[in-house]
Parts: C-alpha cells; structure tokens; sequence
C-alpha cells in the first residue's frame, strides 16, 4: 500500500501533520488466469474508514471517501489531523491543516507529477500481479492480487469495483478497511471549506517525487 502510505507522509513532509489515477486512465491490466483484470481503484463512489500499520507498530486511522476521479483522505496522525483533496479532472490536490485555531490550504498542481491520485502509483504496481484467490474484509467480499517486489509478497484484497479491503508486505498488514458505505458522496466534501486561506505551491511536478522519495527515506520505508 505504499502510495496510501507515501499520501500520509507526503502530508507530514510537506508541514500538515505539524503546524491519484490520472484523468482518463483505464482499468489496472494484470489478468488472472481466467483472464480477469486487477479492479479500476476510480471507478466507485464511496466511503471507507481504515487503518494505515507502520512497520514500528503505529496506527493511523484514515478515512477514504471517492467519487470518481475525486479524493478525500482524512489522516488522524500523531503529529495532527489534515485532509488531502485530489481532483482527477483540474490536476490539482490541496492538503488542509488546522494549527493554533487557524486553518490553511496548501494548494498543488499535480498536472506534470506522477502522483495526481494517492492510489495512481499503486494501481500501477500492481499490474503486474496475479489474481491468487478470494478474500472477505469488513463484511465486503473481493479478491486477492499478489505480485512480488525484491522477494517480499505484496497482496490485496479488492473489491470488483475497486475498493481497497486490505493490504499486505510479507506478513505485515499495512493497510485494513474496517467499514464501507457505498453510494454518492456530497460535493463539498471535494471543495475547500468557506474562507479557508490558500497556499499555492505551484507546478510539483519534480519537485514533488523528490520530496516524497525524501520522506520516504526519513521514514525508513
């Protein structure tokens, strides 16, 4: 689950915990042997409440709400609570914080990075996976995807229309959905609440990969 993850410390690198597929992509192409394709991860509408396990043994509780090409991941981090908005359709994803009673916006254009959705890198990864069986998490059925990185099995287990139950790295869980509700999401959960000020960060672009492969690395990841 690292694109989920590197969403979180993406966050904290960029100063929220401390004061996405691309627009018009297809469906993952990994087939199993009765020719099935790994789940489209943009294609449903709804919301999901899960845990993020780093390998120190923390946990942090995420909720994941999708409609479309549209992201909302709400982060209870340690270090603070913040909300990462991505937009599919304008390229652009905004990181909200609160600090000292004041809440800000950093602002990102997303339109030249390969991260223009959280789950954009991870559906990537896994087309090279294999369907190995049939899973059930959260009272949701799906299937099990495993493909091998460096000798370590990485497995999900996902919902025919592209909900993500459960991750794992080897025997680690890193990634558990707890509870789902399908069904259409409220626009203004994907707009920048009233009178919010905005930082704009520009064009990432490189700047960006950059930053979170920094993070990555300080996280020990």
């Amino acid at each position: 689950m690292r694109a989920l993850i590197m969403a979180v410390v993406s966050a904290c690198a960029l100063g929220a915990c401390n004061p996405s597929t691309p627009a018009g992509s297809e469906a993952g192409s990994a087939a199993d042997a009765s020719g099935g394709l790994f789940p489209n991860l943009t294609s449903a509408s709804f919301r999901a409440e899960a845990t993020i396990s780093h390998e120190n043994g923390a946990s942090i509780p995420v909720v994941m709400i999708r409609d479309g090409q549209k992201l909302r991941m709400e982060i209870n981090a340690p270090q603070g609570q913040s909300t990462i908005i991505t937009n599919g359709e304008t390229q652009e994803s905004f990181v909200i914080s609160t600090a000292a009673g004041r809440t800000m916006a950093m602002r990102m254009d997303l339109s030249d990075s390969d991260n223009q959705d959280p789950t954009a890198d991870w559906q990537g990864d896994m087309a090279t996976a294999t369907r190995t069986g049939s899973c059930s998490v959260a009272g949701e059925n799906g299937a099990e995807w495993t493909r091998d990185e460096n000798g370590t099995p990485h497995t999900a287990c996902v919902t025919q229309d592209g909900i993500i139950l459960r991750a794992r790295e080897g025997d680690r869980t890193v990634w558990e959905t707890t509870s789902v509700q399908r069904g259409p999401q409220s626009a203004d959960l994907f707009v920048l609440p009233p009178g919010v000020q905005v930082m704009d960060l520009g064009n990432m672009g490189a700047a960006m990969e950059d930053a979170l492969a920094r993070a990555k690395a300080a996280a020990g990841q």
